[in-house]
């Protein structure tokens, strides 16, 4: 009968681990599934609790995260135990405090421990913060408010410490006094969580003018159908050319004739998903002409996300996002700041311009593309922009996933968003990461987004001191862990 209750726990573990992020994600299996894990390990001797915690945390990564059809299973494997090692040290850090965990604060210990190991995993991670705990909470709009503040970490912070929590209560269910304490500490932090979630949705409202913006993504009849190593070959190189700029002119004005067709519309900006538009290096100038003259002619703000394809270069991808004003000027030149590793990196020519920003009479915009927002860090040069616009480009696997992780960088920054994804989700949200439109590219008909997008942002907390939160753990491990190896484990049994 015990072992059947052990595989019976033991299964259901596993499963909420697995719901507990990536594609099957549900954002309370997190909650539910840490305590448990916690729980199991601590029954366990130390090193063999350390290895159930690599195993099941790093099966559980996997079938999450495999998402990417094209990446070789072994690179799929080798990433997944990666990621289980450092998610799976702060259980070992906790195997060291047993001796401690009569007091409350020894339940610090084990969160603070899991931020910092998450952070620096996601530093050495060359796919950003994929994969974060924080994501799993995409759908609780009041407790994502606080990434503006403390950043992705105090999420992770609050659910590591509350599977600390819910064990120090079950082992203190004894001492109701002791109980109380932990439930009291735990309940006040969360509490004020929530409220100022709620006062920074209710009160903290930027303005109430909103702009009609409409982003567009090429139909699928339009996908080019042509090998650039071709433009290449000694016999055949001009006849392969003239294909491709055929194949390049069709999507390109197909592109262009929906972005009049919008501005006629009453759309103010307009802008194209990453790479939908093409053209070849020698032509380049050619198509910002057209643009620029569009953007003139029906005065608005006309963004092209174009690849620039170099034929004569092994690197011969340049991923820009270029755009005009009323005037026809050239405001924005964007090269995308950071290729996905992998095949993307290898044909990549990129140029590092940094994340630019335009004044307009609709508030400051600013540009990135796709793999872009999955770097926080990076993304925080986006500070003082109204607008962000962010041309990009997913496949089918990673919808809507990718998506979701942008809405992140909308609330930590206080811009408005919109995430134009060809293959993907395309959403539009305000500053509080509220989804004002959407579209999905595999369901919609017309691959066009209307977003009536706030033109006024916000300053947050975490644009000015970053993952400063990090630094807090790393103090609050080092203070509570002195403290706690200083006291008599006998005299600290049920104290604070």
């Amino acid at each position: 009968m015990k072992a059947l209750k052990k595989t019976i726990f033991v299964s259901v573990l596993l499963l909420l681990l697995i719901l507990s992020n990536g594609q099957y994600a549900v954002f309370f299996a997190i909650w539910l599934a840490l305590p448990m894990l916690l729980f199991t390990v601590r029954k366990l001797k130390r090193w063999q609790g350390f290895l159930f915690a690599f195993l099941a945390l790093g099966v559980s990564y996997y079938i999450g995260f495999d998402v990417v059809p094209f990446l070789p299973v072994t690179v799929s494997i080798i990433i997944a135990a990666v990621f289980s090692v450092f998610a799976s040290i702060p259980y070992l850090i906790d195997s060291f405090f047993s001796k401690n965990r009569g007091s409350l604060l020894s339940t610090l210990i084990f969160p603070c421990s899991a931020v910092l190991l998450e952070y620096a995993y996601h530093l050495i991670n060359q796919y950003g913060n994929w994969g974060h705990f924080a994501y799993s909470q995409q759908s609780q709009h009041l407790l994502l408010q606080s990434i503006s503040v403390f950043g992705m970490g105090y999420i992770t912070f609050l659910i590591f410490w509350f599977a600390a929590v819910a064990n120090w209560v079950y082992e203190q269910r004894h001492h109701q006094r002791s109980f109380k304490k932990g439930v009291f500490a735990y309940s006040l932090v969360l509490g004020l969580t929530f409220i100022y979630g709620g006062y920074r949705i209710a009160f903290q409202k930027s303005n109430a003018e909103t702009i009609r913006i409409a982003s567009i993504s090429a139909s699928d009849d339009y996908t080019l159908n042509f090998y650039l190593e071709g433009l290449n070959d000694d016999e055949k190189g001009d006849e392969n050319k003239i294909e491709a700029k055929r194949q390049i002119t069709r999507t390109n004005q197909h592109l262009l004739e929906r972005s009049v067709a919008e501005a006629k519309a009453g759309a103010k900006i307009v802008f194209w998903a990453e790479g939908n538009g093409a053209i070849l290096k020698e032509d380049e100038q050619d198509l910002y002409r057209k643009a620029s003259k569009i953007a003139s002619d029906q005065k608005i703000y006309l963004g092209v996300g174009v690849a620039v394809l170099d034929h004569t270069k092994a690197k011969y991808l340049e991923n820009k996002f270029v755009v005009f004003d009323t005037a026809g000027n050239k405001v924005i030149d964007y090269w995308k700041g950071i290729s996905v590793p992998g095949v993307e990196a290898e044909i990549s020519n990129n140029k590092a311009t940094g994340i630019q920003k335009a004044v307009t009479p609709y508030g400051t915009i600013a540009g990135v593309i796709c793999f872009d927002l999955d770097f926080p860090e990076y993304i925080r040069q986006v500070e003082g922009a109204d607008i962000l616009l962010a041309p990009s480009n997913d496949w089918k696997e990673i919808d809507p996933i990718h998506t979701e992780m942008a809405r992140f960088r909308a609330v930590e920054q206080g811009v408005n968003l919109i995430r134009q994804a060809s293959h993907g989700l395309s959403v539009g949200t305000d500053y509080t990461g509220k989804v004002i439109s959407k579209m999905d590219h595999f369901t919609a008909n017309d691959k066009t987004l209307i977003t009536h997008l706030p033109t006024k942002g916000v300053d947050t907390i975490y644009a000015v001191i970053g993952d400063s939160f990090i630094v807090f753990c790393l103090l609050m491990v080092v203070l509570t862990g002195v403290a706690l190896k200083k006291r008599i484990p006998g005299k600290s049994r049920h104290s604070l």
